[in-house]
């Protein structure tokens, strides 16, 4: 009895993280028109650093040596700051948000790569097939959208930043590993957010970003953005990473776009084609590949 609810648990959470980061997407989409992205993300980390700050309080978790915040501090701006305002910025640049999906489902290869460099994690070839596989399958699922997105052209820069963001998840992924992997969960996680609060401030100065309507739209995407997506989908994010191997979690973000746009056919009637479809198949037989035991 006990070994199958092990079996379920070690289902449900990655299922349940998995399902919940790729609803980041529609998020994204959302605010689009109501507020400038790095506007958005810094009142979303500072709702978030509130949240977590008010919760580790209320459970006495204990905080870090004031010594040790810088490390914590760093990881916020690599896994928060950089990689959603980098991202957000491109996409708003007329980088195709399809694209910028297709890059962030090279973190797991890039997680395998310093994994097994500065980790020496245990990658065995079954896992390294199952990340080719799987992202075979996202580029199936994108591909027929890349070309319906993007319309505004936009300099070497934008990609370059697209790619940097994607990098910068990866290593505050693996800081979470490292550096940070002792330290209480719930503090951890509120000095991140403050951190990549103060990032999303420094952007949106030096990116002259201005755009915000307090609409209702905008106020469902920053509720289910504090909630859902920092509160609980950073957090379960985290805590896989810190309680197994960073390749095999970060594997899980390969299910993530082809998630979404099963998400944005459900609301907002996009198309689904027979290649998308195939392409979730091979996305789930990667992610299985690179889980197996």
């Amino acid at each position: 009895m006990t070994e199958n609810k092990n079996a379920g648990a070690a289902l449900l959470i990655p299922g349940l993280f998995v399902l919940l980061w790729s609803t980041g997407f529609i998020v994204g989409r959302l605010i689009v028109d109501s507020a400038s992205p790095n506007i958005f993300l810094a009142i979303r980390f500072f709702l978030s650093f509130l949240l977590f700050a008010v919760i580790a309080m209320v459970l006495r978790r204990k905080f870090p040596p004031v010594t040790e915040w810088h490390k914590h501090a760093l990881a916020g701006v690599f896994i928060n700051g950089i990689y959603l305002g980098g991202s957000y910025w491109a996409i708003s640049q007329g980088f195709p948000a399809a694209l910028m999906a297709l890059l962030g489902a090279l973190q797991p290869a890039f997680t395998m790569v310093i994994g097994v460099a500065f980790m020496r994690e245990n990658v065995k070839p079954i896992q390294t097939a199952g990340i080719l596989v799987g992202l075979a399958g996202v580029a199936m699922v994108l591909f027929p959208t890349i070309g319906l997105q993007g319309t505004q052209s936009y300099t070497f820069v934008v990609p370059i930043i697209a790619l940097v963001s994607v990098l910068s998840i990866t290593w505050g992924t693996i800081m979470q590993k490292m550096s940070i992997a002792k330290s209480e969960l719930l503090p951890s996680l509120a000095i991140q957010n403050a951190s990549a609060t103060l990032t999303a401030i420094a952007l949106a100065l030096l990116l002259g970003e201005s755009r915000l309507s307090l609409n209702a739209q905008f106020l469902v995407a920053l509720s289910w953005a504090v909630l859902i997506l920092s509160g609980l989908g950073t957090y379960l994010l985290v805590l896989l990473v810190r309680g197994g191997s960073a390749t095999k979690t970060t594997s899980l973000m390969l299910l993530a776009p082809p998630l979404a746009a099963l998400e944005a056919w459900l609301l907002f009637g996009d198309k689904l084609t027979a290649l998308q479809i195939l392409g979730f198949g091979f996305a789930l037989l990667g992610v299985g590949l690179c889980r197996k035991k």
